[in-house]
């Protein structure tokens, strides 16, 4: 049984900010990647430098677009900007490339294969200039994502089904917009709590680098980058979304008792990081109004509304 979130596309987005002497080397390790099924948006946040000519340049390739902001909204404001013009496809892959860094070879296939395996929050590790380290780990299970230390790199990607339900406010600051640092935190945290924690996926291998510059805002706007953070790991987590499935079934006859037996035997069936819905077609009685809308194994979920059309 293919899951209906298998992915459809693959979608990135490059928000960028006076890059003019980086852009060129990103899109160039875009291009000459193995996997070629993308589209790029190279999200321009009001540069005063040559960035724009630069990724105009590219431009003879019908996979790269470009879009400018006429005021700069830093680099939350502009990533979320250019997701709302992608608007991608619950099933739809989407990557985000800093434009003074670029991608490893290898790197869109290996994160391409990780989500046709059913995960929907994958990470790699990375190479930073200058330094040994990296921040990119896998997630500790059962720890609460907001309590963890912080464990993704910057090749980041995820199902576009995710940014429904997103907390816009969550990603603003006391004056109403998009956080200018620390919006990382804000965003991916949603992410990964939205999707489940077993629908999350880290690569080890180190498939990006990361460019370190006077610019970066861990550097830049440390103080409003530290305070955000406190802030964002102080607020409650959102709920696992259960609008979005890999597999849906049907059910009739269920016994209460066995529910927890049932859920794994479906588990088996359809082994993690698939999720699945179970439709229970006799559960609207009743006796049944507990059950509804409950987690009766890790990814499945028990619901009474009927099966969705194909």
């Amino acid at each position: 049984m293919k899951s209906k979130l298998f992915p459809t596309a693959l979608r990135i987005v490059i928000p960028c900010h006076n890059c003019g002497q980086w852009i060129t080397e990103c899109l160039e390790s875009i291009v000459t990647q193995d996997f070629e099924n993308w589209t790029v948006l190279v999200a321009d946040d009001a540069s005063t430098d040559d960035t724009t000519l630069a990724a105009q340049a590219f431009l003879d390739d019908p996979r790269i677009t470009l879009r400018t902001l006429p005021e700069r909204t830093w680099l939350m404001g502009n990533t979320l900007s250019a997701l709302d013009e992608v608007a991608p496809g619950p099933a739809d892959v989407v990557a985000i490339v800093d434009g003074d860094d670029r991608l490893l070879p290898g790197a869109l296939s290996a994160i391409w294969e990780a989500h046709s395996q059913g995960y929907d929050v994958v990470w790699t590790d990375m190479d930073i200039q200058g330094i040994t380290g990296s921040t990119g780990a896998a997630l500790i299970p059962g720890v609460p994502v907001r309590q963890q230390l912080w464990c993704l790199s910057q090749l980041r990607s995820f199902k576009g089904y995710l940014l429904e339900g997103l907390d816009r406010e969550a990603v603003n600051g006391a004056d109403g917009r998009p956080v200018r640092a620390g919006g990382d935190l804000a965003l991916y945290f949603q992410l990964i709590e939205r999707a489940g924690m077993w629908k999350t996926h880290f690569l080890p291998e180190r498939l990006y680098w990361y460019r370190v510059h006077p610019g970066n805002n861990c550097t830049a706007l440390r103080g409003e980058q530290l305070a955000n953070n406190r802030r964002i790991r102080a607020l409650p987590p959102l709920p696992v979304q259960t609008s979005h499935f890999d597999i849906h079934i049907e059910a009739d006859g269920l016994e209460k008792l066995r529910l927890r037996a049932f859920g794994q035997r479906v588990r088996a069936e359809h082994p993690l990081p698939l999720s699945v819905c179970v439709h229970h077609g006799d559960g609207n009685g009743d006796g049944w109004t507990a059950y509804d809308g409950l987690w009766i194994a890790e990814g499945v979920f028990l619901t009474n509304s009927p099966m969705p059309r194909s």
